[in-house]
Order: structure tokens, then C-alpha cells, then sequence
């Protein structure tokens, strides 16, 4: 008995199970009592209620409903009021605008997660079992530590197991370990307990798919307690991160009511002091300041402009879950992407050939037929490629559905075959490929003869090789000189991270090829060197492209992956990611590190290999500590962690698990680099847009805060009534901010640098320009109410109804100013966005509704006007714009000159 059988039986011993004929029901029933169903870790999905209160933790809406509830208290206490309408207007809208927003927000996520269900399976795995000497299919749920696994070719392995014996056996581990290609697995091997999760070839993992081969193997952990279930637990305590919108309106949103208190608090005060009024109406003028000061359509404006950008996006196989994170890939300068799949075609391809006749050719995805020099003594080595083991094809020819390696062999013959002269051919026996040998051969009958094909690792066949093909087909004995280089170019292609095959043949006795007693190691000698072929998971077209519009944005990428490091080094180095002299660094090297050494190396870290779980989730943890919004891309289990823990976490749609697609804000329909690209450039118009609304509804606000604080302070009667306020917050603001919410891209946004994670969402200048056109709208309204006021003999409603007009036209025309900060209205296009020219349009002609209908003028305590009083309304409004138009020259010419 040798060494790793003595181990597997203490581990059955241990477990309590004769592996020859497995638990017995009984046994198992206790057992899964005892220790619960093989699942995973499973957070509780958030219900309606818990969903709702979520959208109303904004410091702006909370204000707005502590709005509404004072002016409720205000109706009921005012007895004067005629009508409900005119009583609890007030107080009704705001609920209804915040109300709105709610909706907004449970809709959008509700639409998202509906989305994403659609991508996940909806199946329960099953597993082979041996339970009481039967071999039986069982809900994998049901399967518990002791159980015996028996595993074929396409099953899903559904709990963590020691292989008992395996044949031929490869396992795809891609979702757990990040390693792209299949993983040959041994039931031959003694491992020490340290050896990293990627490299333990005498063990089967939960959530892993055998791509060839058989095994049985003794279940040794199941559900929390699997390596899967490990990663689902760290999963459990990563809190969700906030993006940087959120947080900067967040803290926008506290300032504004707190300001609003203050003002609020600063006139009640200033009016029982100077005008001795009654307290309740000074009350109510405070809080129709406070209403005056903050915008009410803030969120709910802010909600649309982001399920629009939803959409956008959902065009560009980008499908956001939150909607906060529709602008956060605007505001990412890290992006932390896996390799396979994201970066590379997630399919193995032959990228070298070399023949000794002929050289070495560079394939580029081309057929050889385009890249050989002397195709005639390539083509032996091109028909061998047709005699790959497990290969299918459609009835078109050209799909192969094989393990990758022999997809790829494959595909270069079919490639290429027209110039073949092919002879008849039939498959005689097959030997599968082996993890010892690391060899698969076939004998074949062609016209009559036989041969021997056989294909594996470069040094196997080299090795079992006696001479060479050379020129029109003569043998050329393999020579030390030959040998050398062989290894040199064998090392070569190595050191570029390509897997290097060699690719043999051997002619056969009729009486030897037909004797079935014979095993692979008595056939596998003495064989031709056709050449090597190399291979590798080939970047994807469009990935070359996206790095150098990602570096051009400013954007700094690390690649993260579970593959070889020289792996992972080649594909960063040809799309761009790694220059010349940079290094991978492995996932075991940073668990090494210190936290304070970690945070050294951060900038030098551009591809990281051989990465665990806890490797990423550290390093996008650093990451985020240094400041940096990490956008997070990953398909397995392994990535979920950092994916939750990122700024922006990206799943893919395509090839990636259900966790990792929960953890994710963000799933790439099409598993693409190119797409995250395309949405970072999206993220920053959109909160270009969202800088442009918000500095055009605080400039409107900061007018009405100026008029109405004015009035208060001259001593005049309220310039607004609170419904007034409301109605230009909601409806002539509202209308135009949308509207800049979709404002077209102006120049390039890939050339700007990312923003600071900490910047303000208004900045200096765009503060200056609140502040100044705010005080100008104001002193406008202002202006217009005390010349009526005086002029009309203490006419409070005409005066109120142009003040009214003003402070509602004159945003409308302001927008036309916020659309850029220097570049002039004529440059952009009046209709370049239609829609803002729409919104002016319904806002002027709703205004004249509130002004001239009579029901609504009794609802706002408004008079009509005439047209002249129109015709000074419109000048005045008109008036900002043309202001807006010379700051602008003004600035150009700064600019010129400078």
C-alpha cells in the first residue's frame, strides 16, 4: 500500500464510511440531521418594507418631510384657508414629489434584480453517490461528509472530497481559484498541508466541473464548511460600500438643511424682534424660506437622470442593480480586472507553430496557411491536428466542443485543411490524456497503414522523439544541436506565458496497432518531431483599445488573477497593461506583506497572479484606504468578497456565478473589458449632467431665498406664498433640470483625469456661479415686486403674480447658461438638446396656466397680467441669459490671453 492510499483510508476511517460501499441510508439521514443541507451561507434578501425605508435615509428628503409635516400642523391651525386644495396643498406636495422618488427607486432595483434572475439557473444541482452499495442520483443538498462521490465527465462537483481513484480526470476550477484552464487532477499524491488551494491535485472542490475523465472521491466538507462555503462567509461580513454620489449628497444634502434651519430660524428670530408680527405667521414665512431654500425635485430628478443612464447603459451590455453606481464608474481611477474572459476570449487558440523545415510562425489568430512560408512541411504537423482526442463538430464543420486545448489543436486543422490533400482516415484507438504522462495519443489507419499520433507537453514528446521531419518529409536524427534548440525555443514561448505542445508520430505494424493488450507507455517512443505548437487564451480584440482609452481617461488597471503569473504577465503586457519592466507579484507575496508595506507597493502593483479570495478582498480593502474608487471585476466565487467590497463591483453575465453576479452593482451582459470602458464613460457624463442640474436648481433656489429673505427683511408683505415656491421648484425648475440631466457629451470625457474621491459636487467656480446668478434671478424678483408693489398703490397680488412670473422665466432662461461654463449657446445648438427647449416651452406654458386660468389663480394667488406686464417678465428673464452669454466671453477671452 502506498503512501496516499494509507492517507485516504485514515481520512475514511476518520469520517466513519467503507468507501467500497458507502454510507448506508440511515447513516447519511443522521448525519444530515446532525449537520443540515450541503448549501451555502445565505444572507436574507431584503424585504419591501426594509427596501422603502432605504429610500428615504436622504438628509434632503428626511428635511423635505419634516417640511411637509410642519405645514400640515400650519393647515390644520389655519382656520382662513378656503378649500382643502388651498389648506393642504402645501404640505400634499412635497409628500407626493418625495413619494415619486420612492417609487422611482423601489422600481428601478426591483427592475434590475428581475433583469439579473434571468441570467441565474434556475435548476438544482444534483450528484452521483455510492449510498449502501448502490449507486444512486440525489439532490446535492443531501450530501454529506463521508458520502462517495462518483464523478464523470460534465458533472458538477457539489462538496469539497478526497479522490479516492481518478482516470484521466480535469477539473475546471475557474470560479474558485481564477485558474483558466482545466486542472488535472491525480489520486496519486501525499500534499503538505500548506499547499495553496490551485495546487492540491489530490482534491475535488464545491462548485467545480469535471471537463474529462472519472473519479471517486470521499466528501470530506459540505456547505459552510467547503472551500466555497468559506468564501461565502467572508462574502457575509464585507458591508456594502457607499459610492462617491452618495456620499458627496450626502453631505451636500446635511449642509443645504442645515443652512435652511439657520436661515429659517435667523428671519423668525429677525421678525419677532423687528416687526412683531404674530409668531404663527412668522412661523410660517420661516418655513416657506426653508421650503424656498431646499429643491424640492432634487431626488426625484436625481433618480430619473439615473435609470436613464440605467438604459443607456443596458444598451452598451451593461446591466446596473443600483442606481447609485450608474455615476460611480465616473468617479473609479482604479480598475481591478480579471483576466480570463474580461481581458482574453476565455478559449484556448494556437498563437505559434514552429517546424523545423520552415521555422517559427507568429499565427495571430490567422490561418497558418497565411503565416507559414513553406506550407508543403507544415502539413503534416496541421493534419495531425485533426486527431485530437473528444472533439465534435456542428453540421456546419467548424463548432468544436472538446476540453480547450484540443478545441484549439482542432480548430487550427479545420482552419487550414483546404490545403490539405487528406486521405481517408479512420480513428482506431484512443489513450486519453494522463496527469502522469502527460501525453494522449491515437493510432489511426490511413490507406491502409497505421500510425501513431500523439500530442502533450512539449518535453514529454521531445523526450520520446528519436528524429526530426525535415524537408520534403526526410528524417533528420534529433541532435544535441537540434535539442538545444528545441529547449530554447520551448523556453521562449514559456517565458511569454504560452503553453508549449510538441505534436509526434510513429508508423505502426498492422500486427502492433491491432493488439489491444498493448497500454500508451508501450506505444509513446520512438517518434517523429512534427514541431510545437503554442498556445494561450488570446486577448480579445477590442482589449488592446480599451486600456489605452482607459490609461488616456486617467484610469489606473491592475489585473487580478488566479493564472501562472507568466501568464498573467504576457496578456498584460500585450493589451497594455504591464510595460516592459513591470512584474506580477502573487497572491502569496501580498499575504506576506505587512499592512504598511501593502500600502507602499500600491502604486507599483499592475498584475497579480495566483490571487485567493482574501488576496483580493485585501488589496481592494487597500485600495479604498488609499483613497482610490476601485472598480472591482470578477466571474467566480473567489472575486464575490471584493466585488462587494469595491467602490464598483462588476459581475459578469455570461460566464460568471450567481454570487458573484449578487455581490456585483454592476453585470456585464457580455463578460467584456471594452464595456466597462464604455460605462466609465458614461459615469462621468452623467454626472457631468448631475452637476449641471444641481447648479442650476441651487441658483434658482438661491433666487427665491434672496427674494423672499429680502421681502422679509425691507418689511414687505411674503413676495411668495409657500404653493408658489413649490409649484417652481417642482414644476418650471423641474422640467429644464431634467432636461440637463440628458444634455449631450460636450468634447471627449475619456480626456479627463478621474475626480478626487472627496470632491464637492458643486466646486468653486460652479459655487460662485450659484451664488452670483442665484442673487441676480433674486434681485430681479425683488425689484419687480417692490416697483408693482409701490406703483399699484399696495396691489399685493399683482405684484406677487410678476415676481412670481420672474422668479419661475428667469431659471428657464438661466439653463440655456448652464449647459456649458465657456462655450456660448450659439456653438452648442439651440436644439442640440431638444429636449431642453421642450422643457422651456411646457414650463413658460404652465406658468401662463397658474397665471391666467382662474381656478389655478385662486389655488396661487395669482392676478393676470398684462402684456406688457408679460413683455417686462420676459425681458427681465431674458436679461440673465445674456448676462451668461457675456461672462462667457469674457472668460474666452481670459482663457486667449492666458
Amino acid at each position: 500500500m502506498n503512501a496516499y492510499d494509507r492517507e485516504w483510508q485514515a481520512v475514511a476511517v476518520q469520517v466513519d464510511v467503507n468507501v467500497e460501499q458507502g454510507l448506508s441510508p440511515e447513516v447519511a439521514a443522521r448525519r444530515l440531521a446532525e449537520g443540515g443541507p450541503n448549501l451555502l451561507p445565505q444572507k436574507k434578501a431584503r424585504g419591501f418594507w426594509s427596501r422603502l425605508v432605504d429610500q428615504f435615509r436622504d438628509a434632503t428628503v428626511l428635511a423635505l418631510l419634516a417640511a411637509a409635516a410642519v405645514a400640515f400642523v400650519l393647515a390644520l391651525l389655519d382656520t382662513q384657508a378656503q378649500g382643502w386644495v388651498e389648506r393642504f396643498g402645501d404640505a400634499l406636495a412635497i409628500v407626493a414629489i418625495v413619494a415619486l422618488n420612492a417609487v422611482l427607486g423601489l422600481w428601478q432595483e426591483r427592475k434590475a434584480e428581475t433583469a439579473l434572475s434571468a441570467l441565474q439557473s434556475m435548476t438544482a444541482p444534483t450528484a452521483r453517490v455510492l449510498r449502501g452499495g448502490r449507486d444512486l442520483v440525489l439532490p446535492a443538498l443531501e450530501v454529506v461528509v463521508g458520502d462517495v462521490l462518483l464523478l464523470r465527465t460534465g458533472a458538477r462537483v457539489v462538496a469539497d472530497a478526497r479522490l479516492i481513484e481518478a482516470a484521466d480526470l480535469q477539473i475546471t476550477e475557474a470560479s474558485l481559484t481564477g485558474e483558466s484552464l482545466p486542472v488535472g487532477k491525480l489520486s496519486s499524491q501525499v500534499l503538505p498541508s500548506e499547499t495553496p488551494l490551485a495546487e492540491r491535485a489530490n482534491m475535488v472542490f464545491s462548485g467545480t466541473h469535471v471537463v474529462s475523465g472519472n473519479a471517486r472521491a470521499l466528501v470530506v466538507a459540505t456547505g459552510a464548511r467547503s472551500e466555497l462555503g468559506k468564501i461565502a462567509t467572508l462574502l457575509g461580513n464585507v458591508e456594502d460600500s457607499q459610492t462617491p454620489l452618495q456620499q458627496q449628497l450626502q453631505r451636500f444634502g446635511t449642509r443645504v438643511v442645515i443652512g435652511c434651519v439657520v436661515v429659517g430660524l435667523f428671519v423668525f428670530g429677525v421678525g419677532l424682534l423687528k416687526y412683531q408680527e404674530s409668531p404663527t405667521f412668522l412661523f410660517l414665512t420661516a418655513v416657506s424660506l426653508a421650503v424656498a431654500a431646499i429643491p424640492e425635485g432634487l431626488p426625484a430628478i436625481t433618480t430619473i437622470v439615473l435609470a436613464l443612464g440605467v438604459q443607456a447603459m443596458a444598451k452598451r451590455h451593461a446591466l446596473i442593480r443600483r442606481l447609485s453606481a450608474v455615476e460611480a464608474l465616473g468617479a473609479a481611477d482604479i480598475i481591478c480586472t480579471d483576466k480570463t474572459g474580461t481581458i482574453t476570449q476565455n478559449r484556448m487558440e494556437v498563437r505559434r507553430v514552429w517546424v523545423h523545415a520552415c521555422g517559427s510562425a507568429d499565427l495571430d489568430a490567422s490561418p497558418a496557411t497565411e503565416k507559414l512560408g513553406d506550407w508543403a512541411q507544415a502539413a503534416k504537423l496541421i493534419a495531425a491536428c485533426q486527431f485530437v482526442a473528444e472533439v465534435g463538430t456542428s453540421e456546419a464543420g467548424n463548432a468544436v466542443v472538446s476540453n480547450p486545448t484540443d478545441a484549439a489543436l482542432h480548430r487550427l486543422f479545420l482552419e487550414n485543411r483546404a490545403q490539405l490533400e487528406l486521405t481517408p482516415t479512420e480513428r482506431v484507438r484512443d489513450f486519453p490524456f494522463d496527469g502522469a504522462r502527460k501525453l494522449a495519443s491515437q493510432i489511426v489507419r490511413e490507406n491502409g497503414t497505421f500510425g501513431l499520433y500523439c500530442h502533450g507537453a512539449a518535453e514529454r514528446v521531445v523526450e520520446r522523439a528519436t528524429h526530426i521531419l525535415g524537408e520534403n518529409g526526410a528524417l533528420v536524427p534529433l541532435s544535441p544541436t537540434l535539442l538545444a534548440l528545441i529547449d530554447e525555443r520551448t523556453a521562449l514561448w514559456a517565458a511569454e506565458g504560452l503553453r508549449v505542445l510538441g505534436i509526434g508520430y510513429r508508423e505502426l505494424p498492422a500486427d502492433v496497432a491491432e493488439r489491444s493488450t498493448l497500454q500508451a507507455s508501450d506505444l509513446e517512443q520512438e517518434f517523429v518531431l512534427l514541431g510545437l505548437v503554442a498556445l494561450a487564451d488570446p486577448p480579445r480584440p477590442e482589449a488592446k483599445n480599451a486600456v489605452a482609452t482607459a490609461k488616456m481617461a486617467g484610469l489606473r488597471i491592475i489585473m487580478i488573477t488566479g493564472d501562472h503569473p507568466l501568464t498573467a504577465l504576457a496578456i498584460a503586457r500585450e493589451v497594455g497593461i504591464a510595460e516592459a519592466g513591470d512584474q506580477a507579484v502573487t497572491g502569496s507575496e501580498i499575504e506576506s506583506w505587512s499592512d504598511a508595506i501593502l500600502v507602499q507597493k500600491l502604486d507599483q502593483l499592475c498584475v497579480v497572479a495566483r490571487a485567493t479570495a482574501g488576496t483580493k478582498l485585501r488589496l481592494v480593502q487597500a485600495l479604498g484606504g488609499a483613497g482610490h474608487v476601485v472598480a472591482m471585476t470578477g466571474d467566480g466565487v473567489n472575486d464575490a468578497p471584493a466585488i462587494k467590497a469595491a467602490g464598483i463591483g462588476i459581475a459578469m453575465g455570461q460566464g460568471g456565478t450567481d454570487v458573484a453576479r449578487e455581490a456585483a452593482d454592476m453585470v456585464l451582459s457580455d463578460d467584456n473589458f471594452a464595456t466597462i470602458i464604455h460605462a466609465i464613460e458614461e459615469g462621468r457624463v452623467i454626472y457631468a449632467n448631475i452637476q449641471r442640474f444641481i447648479e442650476f436648481l441651487f441658483a434658482a433656489n438661491v433666487g427665491l431665498v434672496f427674494a423672499v429673505l429680502g421681502a422679509e427683511i425691507l418689511g414687505w408683505p411674503p413676495l411668495l406664498t409657500p404653493t408658489q415656491i413649490l409649484w417652481i421648484n417642482l414644476i418650471t425648475n423641474g422640467l429644464p433640470a431634467l432636461a440637463l440631466g440628458m444634455e449631450p457629451v460636450h468634447g471627449d470625457p475619456m480626456k479627463q483625469q478621474p475626480r478626487a474621491k472627496n470632491a464637492s459636487i458643486l466646486e468653486r467656480v460652479a459655487l460662485i456661479s450659484v451664488l452670483a446668478y442665484g442673487a441676480l434671478m433674486g434681485l430681479l424678483g425683488l425689484l419687480a415686486f417692490g416697483y408693482y408693489h409701490d406703483a399699484q398703490l399696495g396691489n399685493v397680488a399683482e405684484a406677487r403674480t410678476v415676481a412670481f412670473t420672474i422668479l419661475a422665466l428667469s431659471p428657464l432662461f438661466h439653463a440655456l447658461t448652464v449647459r456649458s461654463r465657456w462655450v456660448s449657446t450659439f456653438a452648442l445648438g439651440f436644439l442640440s438638446n431638444w429636449r431642453l427647449m421642450g422643457a422651456f416651452v411646457a414650463a413658460a406654458v404652465l406658468q401662463a396656466i397658474a397665471v391666467y386660468v382662474p381656478w389655478m389663480g385662486a389655488v396661487f394667488d395669482t392676478a393676470p397680467l398684462s402684456q406688457q406686464d408679460v413683455a417686462v417678465c420676459l425681458l427681465l428673464g431674458l436679461s440673465v441669459w445674456v448676462v451668461g452669454e457675456g461672462v462667457k466671453l469674457w472668460g474666452r477671452m481670459l482663457r486667449r490671453a492666458s
